[in-house]
């Protein structure tokens, strides 16, 4: 997560990031960027604004606002000192509201949430900001307050994709209110795919979507070229999201129906799809990564020994630019491949989450500062950028300063497809995922049954469970 928090810090100080689509990943020698010199204000401009805050609301309560280190924070501050100025802003405009804010750690945090669900300990927050998969599990313990309210038709116009919306909704209804996203995606080394002739066949225009039958051509150009391919890897579930984005999209197969109580990997276009990827994987355009983990794969690309990579985002990209740089590998950011050229793809997504309480002026009050945090205009667009994350909202427009690989993200946003990360058993259900390519890449059993027996094994998960005695 700390990579994210990066993001914002790179876009503020005009940083190019590697990974551009169409541009060179190392800024000109002797261009240096030069800052202006901040005057320190006077003791009057100190003392008197330069514009009255109008109080939106006299309501008087005290909530608890709980986060984990999402925000970037500005060079040498702590965890929470913007969060801190976040609240005193939101206080000029709601006197009468006293927050309490609390940073939680990622290792310890979600088990010390759950086991307060449990009724282990203290009282929980009124707002949290997390993530869907999170969130839907506290939505369907039963613990927080329905936000069909905020989700207002002017709103909901407004968001870039229906899908992300979906991630919104649990059990009918939406539980959490989006603040940011950003899609994975697949990487090319830029050397490669240039000596080969490949990128000729690649879109290099706005989102830069593609169709199956181009990968399958510029697959064919690196193996011509005796370039390694990229590695289908599927030793353990860390980075599973990728394959499964890729896998399904190459036919335009989906993991779970429309409704989400199936899995049907088994469908012709997922079959298809498997069975494509063996046939390359045979002429050694893709690499069997049935001992490989999605670290392994990231790790070969960023050495420079494979063509492409299936497992990339900003993170990755900030993560490896000192080595990247020492092996002299420039990224080429695509998004996965489709039958129809429109990807469905999996996604990221910051939002915040309101916890039930008897008390209406905390409830209010609590959705008064998610209202605040995610919508004021003297604040969303910098909670956007400092969360590492894009624009959710259409109208937000561009909040990185026209940063061209941020360009990129933000135009893949519209092809954001369904949420599956916040579905009953989801956990217990990539262990099967990572089996069943393992068992397809090594031959053991045929694509049909090796996805007939993903799907029965992965719709158990979907059951409810009995609670213990």
């Amino acid at each position: 997560m700390n990579n994210w928090r990066k993001i914002a810090a790179f876009a503020m100080c005009g940083a190019l990031i590697l990974g551009m689509c169409g541009c060179k990943g190392k800024a000109p020698e002797g261009d240096d960027i030069e800052i202006e010199a901040v005057e320190e204000p006077s003791e009057a401009e100190m003392e008197e604004p330069e514009e009255a805050v109008e109080v939106v609301s006299d309501l008087e309560a005290s909530i608890t606002w709980w986060t984990y280190p999402v925000f970037v924070q500005d060079e040498g501050q702590e965890d929470g000192i913007y969060e801190q100025t976040l609240i005193e802003k939101f206080h000029q405009k709601y006197p009468n509201i006293q927050v309490d804010l609390r940073v939680l750690d990622y290792t310890e945090g979600p088990d010390e949430l759950q086991g307060l669900i449990e009724g282990e300990g203290l009282e929980l927050p009124d707002v949290l900001l997390d993530e869907p998969g999170r969130i839907g599990s506290y939505a369907r313990a039963g613990v927080l307050a329905n936000l069909d309210g905020m989700f207002t038709e002017e709103m909901t116009s407004d968001m870039v994709s229906q899908g992300i919306l979906s991630a919104c909704r649990s059990e009918g209804a939406y539980v959490m209110y989006p603040l940011s996203g950003s899609n994975y995606v697949m990487a090319f080394n830029r050397s490669m795919i240039e000596a080969s002739g490949a990128i000729e066949l690649m879109n290099r225009e706005g989102a830069c979507t593609w169709t199956t039958e181009a990968f399958e051509q510029v697959l064919e150009r690196l193996g011509e070229s005796e370039c390694n391919g990229g590695i289908l890897y599927c030793s353990g579930i860390a980075g599973d999201y990728a394959t499964r984005s890729f896998l399904t999209n190459l036919y335009d197969g989906n993991l779970m129906n429309e409704d989400g109580t199936a899995y049907i990997m088994n469908s012709e276009a997922n079959q298809q799809a498997l069975t494509k990827v063996k046939e390359w994987m045979e002429k050694g355009w893709i690499l069997n990564g049935s001992g490989s983990s999605g670290a392994d794969a990231v790790s070969s690309f960023v050495q420079g020994e494979n063509s492409f990579c299936l497992l990339w985002s900003l993170p990755q990209a900030l993560s490896n630019a000192e080595t990247l740089a020492e092996n002299q590998v420039e990224v080429v950011v695509m998004p996965y491949p489709s039958a129809d050229g429109i990807p469905s793809l999996e996604y990221m997504l910051n939002g915040f989450c309101i916890f039930k309480t008897e008390d209406e002026s905390r409830e209010q009050a609590a959705r008064y500062l998610v209202d605040f945090l995610c919508n004021d205009e003297s604040v969303a667009a910098e909670n956007v950028a400092r969360s590492g994350g894009f624009p959710i909202r259409t109208s937000m427009g561009d909040v990185y300063g026209g940063n061209e690989e941020a360009l990129l993200y933000e135009a893949l946003l519209p092809y954001s497809g369904t949420y599956y990360n916040k579905v009953e058993g989801f956990e217990e259900m990539r262990v099967y995922w990572y089996q069943m390519l393992t068992e397809i890449l090594n031959g053991e059993y045929s694509v049909k049954d090796s996805t007939d027996s993903f799907v029965e094994y992965a719709n158990k998960t979907l059951e409810p469970k009995e609670e213990e005695e």
